[in-house]
């Protein structure tokens, strides 16, 4: 589940230079980052990196538009199945045990690369990585179909009842963990917890 694994992109020459931006802006900074390093790490002439992107920049930028979390290895199968009443539970379970280990899994990325994203803003634009959005857009669609389905309530928005269940997971493993702070955390209860109320038919 590692977050730089793959890219949408066809040409293996400008993932492997995303990919290698990526990399070096997480372990060094934007301004420690050097286009002969990415390039370097990428296995190509720093020739070919600015006849591919023209610029350090740039390569940044359409790297980081493409990085996507791979929400298909964490949904709980496709948005539009059927999720039977009893089999809830262990649906949420399951996207939340999924969505930890991949957070843990690039946790020493995302601790490093997300200062760096905020630091530079124009790397990731207005709008936000579209990779990113694509992906939360898939969790939000989810969640919109469970209460289409009638298994969650439909008062609160997709998107505010994904982040009531994942956000604690985000900040439990990448907030507290690079604090090197690591409570006990039941992550059934957590699902559970979540549940309550949450039902259809449910106050």
């Amino acid at each position: 589940m590692y977050l730089l694994s793959s890219f949408d992109e066809a040409d293996s020459t400008r993932a492997a230079l995303m990919r290698a931006g990526l990399e070096l802006l997480a372990e060094r900074g934007y301004k420690g980052s050097t286009t002969r390093e990415i390039a370097a790490r990428a296995g190509v002439s720093e020739v070919t990196l600015f006849r591919q992107f023209g610029s350090k920049k740039a390569l940044l930028q359409a790297a980081v538009q493409k990085l996507r979390p791979p929400v298909e290895q964490v949904l709980p199968g496709s948005s539009h199945k059927e999720v039977a009443s009893s089999s809830l539970e262990n649906s949420l379970l399951h996207l939340a045990q999924n969505y930890m280990r991949m957070l843990e899994a690039n946790q020493g990325l995302l601790v490093r690369l997300l200062p760096e994203l905020a630091r530079h803003p124009e790397l990731h634009g207005e709008t936000g990585p579209l990779g990113l959005r694509k992906a939360m857009s898939a969790v939000f669609e989810y969640f919109a179909e469970l209460q289409k389905q009638g298994l969650l309530r439909s008062d609160e928005s997709p998107s505010q009842v994904a982040v009531t269940l994942l956000g604690p997971l985000f900040a439990r493993v990448l907030l507290l963990g690079a604090m090197g702070i690591q409570p006990q955390f039941d992550l059934k209860a957590h699902v559970r917890g979540f549940l309550e109320g949450r039902r259809y038919g449910q106050r």
